[in-house]
Protein backbone atom coordinates (compact mmCIF):
# COMPACT_ATOMS: atom_id res chain seq x y z
CA UNK A 1 0.00 0.00 0.00
CA UNK A 2 1.16 3.53 -0.60
CA UNK A 3 -0.41 6.38 0.72
CA UNK A 4 0.61 9.77 0.24
CA UNK A 5 -1.04 13.16 1.83
CA UNK A 6 -0.84 16.51 2.90
CA UNK A 7 -3.16 19.14 4.15
CA UNK A 8 -3.24 22.14 6.02
CA UNK A 9 -6.36 23.14 7.24
CA UNK A 10 -8.28 26.27 8.97
CA UNK A 11 -8.18 25.64 12.90
CA UNK A 12 -11.02 27.79 13.69
CA UNK A 13 -12.91 25.94 11.37
CA UNK A 14 -14.83 21.99 11.29
CA UNK A 15 -17.08 22.22 8.17
CA UNK A 16 -17.44 18.97 6.08
CA UNK A 17 -20.45 18.53 3.61
CA UNK A 18 -21.49 17.23 0.11
CA UNK A 19 -21.48 18.96 -2.61
CA UNK A 20 -21.94 16.53 -5.24
CA UNK A 21 -21.81 12.56 -5.25
CA UNK A 22 -21.51 10.06 -8.29
CA UNK A 23 -20.47 6.80 -9.03
CA UNK A 24 -20.34 3.83 -11.58
CA UNK A 25 -19.37 0.42 -12.80
CA UNK A 26 -16.64 0.20 -15.89
CA UNK A 27 -16.38 -2.13 -18.89
CA UNK A 28 -13.72 -3.87 -16.93
CA UNK A 29 -15.51 -6.80 -14.64
CA UNK A 30 -15.33 -6.09 -10.97
CA UNK A 31 -14.05 -2.41 -11.17
CA UNK A 32 -16.26 0.67 -9.99
CA UNK A 33 -15.53 4.64 -9.27
CA UNK A 34 -16.89 7.03 -7.43
CA UNK A 35 -16.22 11.07 -8.07
CA UNK A 36 -17.05 13.75 -5.23
CA UNK A 37 -16.87 17.37 -4.74
CA UNK A 38 -17.14 18.41 -0.74
CA UNK A 39 -16.89 21.74 1.23
CA UNK A 40 -14.49 21.56 4.24
CA UNK A 41 -11.94 23.38 6.09
CA UNK A 42 -9.11 23.02 4.24
CA UNK A 43 -6.44 25.84 2.95
CA UNK A 44 -4.52 23.64 0.88
CA UNK A 45 -3.73 20.05 0.62
CA UNK A 46 -3.69 16.53 -1.65
CA UNK A 47 -3.79 12.71 -0.96
CA UNK A 48 -2.76 9.96 -3.19
CA UNK A 49 -3.31 6.20 -2.55
CA UNK A 50 -2.53 3.13 -3.87
CA UNK A 51 -3.69 -0.59 -2.87
CA UNK A 52 -3.20 -4.19 -3.69
CA UNK A 53 -4.02 -7.29 -2.57
CA UNK A 54 -6.71 -6.11 -0.23
CA UNK A 55 -10.46 -5.25 0.42
CA UNK A 56 -10.99 -2.77 -2.59
CA UNK A 57 -7.85 -2.24 -4.02
CA UNK A 58 -7.35 0.27 -6.26
CA UNK A 59 -6.08 3.85 -6.30
CA UNK A 60 -7.68 7.24 -5.32
CA UNK A 61 -6.58 11.16 -5.52
CA UNK A 62 -8.05 13.90 -4.03
CA UNK A 63 -6.98 17.81 -3.97
CA UNK A 64 -7.71 20.36 -1.66
CA UNK A 65 -7.87 24.31 -2.27
CA UNK A 66 -9.76 27.20 -0.31
CA UNK A 67 -12.58 24.51 1.43
CA UNK A 68 -13.07 22.83 -2.01
CA UNK A 69 -12.63 19.26 -2.20
CA UNK A 70 -12.36 16.81 -4.88
CA UNK A 71 -12.17 13.57 -4.90
CA UNK A 72 -11.76 10.42 -7.65
CA UNK A 73 -11.49 6.95 -7.01
CA UNK A 74 -10.79 3.78 -9.07
CA UNK A 75 -11.68 0.54 -7.37
CA UNK A 76 -12.11 -3.50 -7.40
CA UNK A 77 -15.61 -4.55 -5.65
CA UNK A 78 -13.82 -8.18 -4.65
CA UNK A 79 -12.93 -8.49 -1.41
CA UNK A 80 -9.14 -10.41 -0.81
CA UNK A 81 -8.54 -13.80 0.76
CA UNK A 82 -5.74 -13.97 2.67
CA UNK A 83 -5.11 -17.80 3.57
CA UNK A 84 -5.43 -18.50 -0.08
CA UNK A 85 -3.66 -15.53 -1.42
CA UNK A 86 -6.29 -14.50 -4.64
CA UNK A 87 -10.05 -12.80 -4.39
CA UNK A 88 -12.69 -14.15 -2.18
CA UNK A 89 -14.93 -16.46 -4.67
CA UNK A 90 -19.05 -16.53 -3.08
CA UNK A 91 -21.00 -19.57 -4.23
Amino acid sequence: MINLSFTLSNPFSSRYSSVYDTSGKTWMPHKFWEFGIYKNSAIIGFAFDLTMRQDHAGFGFSFELFGWRVDYRFYDSRHWNDETDCWEVYE
